[in-house]
């Protein structure tokens, strides 16, 4: 069915409108060579307006075309012309136009499509036009750009290479190759492999693998070459597209043989200091003398410093204990001066406390100057523990001696007045001399408790009491003290099983415990006092004050004879309580803050063990 006028002008117009909506240049070219259409990037391209092209024939445009080699192209050699006459597609041919609408040579990427509207020949060739003006001067400038690079590189007692993805060599230059006698070709077009062979190879491959992804990398490896092992370095850099694509590696290869047989013999030497640093319990570091930035440390300050990561480890002078910064400052600063020691505390990061000693010493360079300083540092924690245990053992010998012999001058004198109230009894009120027998009995056994700085009681009889007894009964005993120091007692006594203990000691465990915590209410305030189990085999007694507090350096040194918070005491109550708790195979703990109060909790077993 023939189409009406109309339907060809719609046609026409939908045809019209979409060359024009692509970004190339469009020409429609009839078989008589009459220009039927061209868009308006097709007009810009080749710097003629719409109403001069369209309508005009081809070979009477103002602009004359050349090939890659700026020859001079004729009308019939264009690929237009081609396409009219053998029907056949051409695409993509780079062609240089220069006419009066633009200055210079502009390229173009030109393809032909013919459209045969009979059988028998061509009618019409749809012309494709891309200006490839800029990516022309860009080849034209990296071709200038290898040309500088390869008289450079060609000049070179380096050797520069190149490697495309699949780490196949495209191109190598440099003397070395004239220097033994090698020739481009043993390299070129020949993998990793073909021309190390496998074992070589195999660690080059690994090593440009990351340079794929766009690391650069330095590598080193050996090879024999007529009986002699020679070593290389390369420094190895990705090769990036306009995209930032890796499209393949440059690498700069130089020979290191005399440098790396120096640094062998050196290593050699390291290593045998290094095994015995390694494996030795002391320290041993070096530092820059000017920034201190730590330059080497064996790994035993690991265990020391309670620190894995070599990195956040910067001196054996960090975490010092705040009391011995300023001395450990002041032995920094003479370390110049020549070899040093000191020792100090440092706190790991479980805050347990340590003593190190170190011995530091400078170092100077060829011209005198101190550029390095290097020492030893070793643990003498347990040194120092035995130090103090032997202080601690010196004094509970004296304590117990002077315990044996108060306890035999106090015990005479006690047992005449104890046997005098005993025949005054009837003449007195009956609960009067009983609480004055019954004060006397714990005298007597607090006599008998402070005899276990001498000895342990392996005379000690233990029965099941319970606890709570204990604590109604002191509460009873110090309430007086207690209202005259306005404080007030809050119990929260559980239903707990008996233990089995020595009642006496207990009591006095109790007494002393809770007394210390009247004695620490300056202000007055409560006393809290509870019991409770713990994991099923213990019974706890924890007492809580609102007291003044410990510091952590008091709190460390509870227990010591001859200690004590209290201005007038001599630290002998608390000691003797902790011998007491020992000897029931229980524990005793302190927490307390400073101006808000203490807690002392105290644990017993239910049943005594062996």
């Amino acid at each position: 069915m023939k189409k009406t006028p109309a339907q060809l002008l719609d046609n026409n117009q939908i045809m019209y409108t979409l060359y024009e909506a692509v970004s190339s240049g469009i020409i429609v070219l009839e078989r008589t060579n009459h220009i039927l259409l061209a868009n308006k990037k097709a007009c810009e391209i080749l710097g003629i307006s719409q109403s001069e092209m369209e309508g005009s024939f081809l070979y009477n445009m103002p602009f004359e075309v050349m090939d890659q080699l700026k020859n001079k192209v004729s009308f019939e050699e264009l690929p237009s012309q081609t396409t009219i006459q053998t029907g056949t597609e051409i695409n993509e041919c780079e062609l240089g136009i220069t006419g009066k609408g633009f200055k210079g040579i502009r390229w173009i990427l030109v393809s032909t499509k013919p459209i045969f509207l009979t059988e028998s020949k061509v009618d019409q060739v749809v012309i494709t036009l891309v200006d490839i003006t800029a990516r022309k001067q860009t080849e034209q400038a990296l071709s200038h750009s290898q040309e500088r690079f390869l008289s450079l590189v060609d000049s070179m007692e380096d050797t520069v290479f190149t490697l495309d993805k699949n780490l196949v060599h495209t191109g190598i230059y440099g003397k070395w190759m004239e220097k033994h006698n090698i020739t481009p070709e043993y390299f070129l077009g020949k993998s990793l492999k073909e021309v190390f062979g496998e074992t070589i190879a195999e660690g080059q491959e690994k090593v440009c693998q990351l340079v794929l992804k766009g690391k650069s990398q330095i590598y080193e490896w050996s090879n024999v070459r007529d009986g002699e092992r020679l070593y290389y370095q390369a420094i190895l850099s990705p090769i990036k597209n306009e995209q930032g694509q890796v499209e393949g590696i440059v690498g700069v290869s130089r020979d290191i043989s005399e440098k790396k047989r120096m640094e062998i013999g050196l290593l050699e030497s390291e290593e045998r200091f290094r095994q015995f640093a390694e494996n030795a319990k002391d320290v041993f570091w070096m530092e820059d003398y000017n920034t201190r930035t730590l330059l080497y440390v064996s790994k035993a300050y690991q265990k020391i410093w309670d620190i894995e990561n070599t990195e956040l480890f910067s001196s054996v002078f960090t975490k010092i204990y705040p009391d011995d910064q300023l001395e450990v400052q002041g032995f920094i600063n003479k370390i110049a001066g020549g070899e040093s020691q000191i020792e100090y505390r440092i706190q790991s990061k479980n805050r347990k406390v340590r003593w190190i000693r170190t011995r530091a010493f400078p170092i100077t360079n060829d011209e005198g100057e101190i550029y390095r300083i290097a020492g030893i540092s070793e643990d003498i924690t347990d040194l120092k523990e035995k130090e103090e245990l032997l202080r601690k053992s010196d004094k509970l010998t004296v304590v117990g001696e002077l315990a044996a012999g108060i306890a035999h001058e106090i015990r005479n004198p006690l047992t005449s007045i104890k046997g005098f109230v005993q025949l005054m009894k009837q003449d007195m009120d009956e609960l009067h001399s009983e609480i004055i027998l019954s004060e006397m009995d714990r005298i007597e056994s607090i006599i008998t408790e402070f005899l276990v700085l001498a000895k342990p009681h392996q005379d000690t009889v233990f029965q099941h009491r319970n606890v709570n007894d204990f604590i109604k009964q002191t509460i009873t005993l110090l309430d007086s003290e207690a209202n005259l120091n306005n404080v007030q007692f809050e119990t929260i006594l559980m239903d707990v099983p008996q233990i089995l203990c020595e009642g006496n000691q207990i009591k006095q465990v109790i007494i002393n415990v809770i007394k210390n915590a009247i004695e620490s209410m300056l202000c007055g305030g409560t006393i809290t006092v509870e019991t409770g189990t713990f994991d099923e085999s213990y019974v706890f007694i924890k007492v809580t004050d609102q007291g003044s507090g410990i510091s952590e350096e008091r709190l460390a040194r509870l227990g010591e004879p001859f200690y004590s918070n209290k201005e007038k005491g001599i630290g002998l109550g608390l000691m003797v309580s902790l011998k007491i708790i020992e000897n029931h195979h229980g524990n005793i703990t302190f927490e307390s803050i400073l101006d808000v109060g203490t807690t002392v909790t105290v644990l017993l077993p239910t049943k005594l063990l062996p």
